[in-house]
């Protein structure tokens, strides 16, 4: 087990780009995939940017956390390469678009990184699919309304703290907080 997981933090994680289509019309997305196909990988994480951003703000730690786990960056509808909506979305409507592309991967189960109005997606996520959502993490000020029955790591006041701090730190902190029993 402890060579496989060396073997698996020294391959390099390539990441790859795709489009799936939602209710509001095509996500991009950021992927990262283990080397071994996704086989004996630990649960995918899909994480969620802040308003401005896009799933590219989350390439580094991609990259880390692709060694031995899928990883789903989309950009939330209307932002990066993704399909604008008709109106400005709440935060309820981007779960549904994130709840689209979670039912084209078909990902039965699935950790969440939020980041600024990602959280609230997020925390939007968690509540409309508790038994699908294992673990929420999220990065800047915003609370959920009432609290998810999901643990939950609060990563950074920074909403930003995917771009603005080392990868290798912010992973560190996330894989700590993941790898618990």
């Amino acid at each position: 087990m402890a060579a496989r997981k060396k073997r698996a933090a020294e391959a390099i994680v390539r990441l790859r780009r795709m489009y799936i289509d939602c209710r509001y019309g095509q996500l991009h997305l950021t992927t990262a995939y283990p080397a071994s196909g996704g086989f004996d990988e630990a649960l995918p994480v899909v994480f969620l940017h802040a308003d401005e951003g896009s799933g590219t703000d989350f390439s580094g730690c991609a990259q880390l956390l692709g060694t031995d786990r899928s990883v789903y960056a989309p950009d939330l509808p209307g932002s990066g390469g993704s399909d604008a909506p008709k109106a400005r979305l709440s935060a309820a409507g981007l779960a549904l678009a994130v709840a689209d592309l979670i039912e084209q991967l078909r990902l039965k189960r699935f950790d969440l990184v939020g980041c600024g109005r990602g959280a609230l997606v997020a925390f939007e996520l968690a509540s409309t699919r508790p038994n699908q959502v294992r673990r929420v993490i999220v990065a800047g000020p915003q609370q959920p309304a009432a609290a998810p029955a999901q643990p939950m790591l609060q990563l950074s006041a920074n909403p930003n703290c995917t771009r603005d701090e080392p990868a290798d730190a912010v992973v560190a902190r996330i894989r700590a907080y993941l790898d618990r029993v």
